[in-house]
C-alpha cells in the first residue's frame, strides 16, 4: 500500500507515518494546482491506494466510493495538532479500503463517511 499525501497536509506527516511503517509519500511540486477530480486520477493511474487530506469537502465533491482509492481526512492541518494523532492515522491509512472515506475527529475517534 502506497499513501500519498494531500497538497494541504503537512509534509513532516510523510517522514511520521513511514516510521510507523505506512509507506507514504509527500505531495509532489508538479502536481500543485491540480483540481481534486485531476489528482484523484492521477493517483488512480499511478496506482496509490490511500490519499490523506485534510479536504473536509472532498468526499461530498468527488464519487470516492467509485474510485479504487481510500480517503483519510484529517481534523487539522497543522503537524503539532496531527502528531498526537499518529498512530490513528497510520492505522486508518493502513486499514482504509478501496472507495472507502475515513474521518478522524480531533479527539482521535475514527469514522466512516
Amino acid at each position: 500500500m502506497t499513501v500519498q499525501l494531500d497538497e494541504s497536509v503537512p509534509a513532516r506527516l510523510a517522514k511520521s507515518l513511514n516510521a510507523a511503517g505506512v509507506r507514504t509519500l509527500r505531495f509532489p511540486n508538479e502536481w500543485k494546482g491540480l483540481k481534486n477530480g485531476e489528482l484523484l486520477a492521477v493517483l488512480r493511474q499511478r496506482g496509490f491506494t490511500c490519499l490523506v487530506t485534510c479536504d473536509k469537502n472532498l468526499h461530498y465533491q468527488q464519487s470516492i466510493s467509485q474510485l479504487n482509492l481510500a480517503l483519510v481526512v484529517l481534523p487539522r492541518q497543522r503537524f503539532l495538532d496531527l502528531q498526537p494523532l499518529l498512530d490513528v492515522i497510520a492505522g486508518a491509512a493502513q486499514d482504509a479500503k478501496p472507495g472507502e472515506t475515513i474521518i478522524i475527529a480531533e479527539d482521535g475517534t475514527v469514522s466512516k463517511a
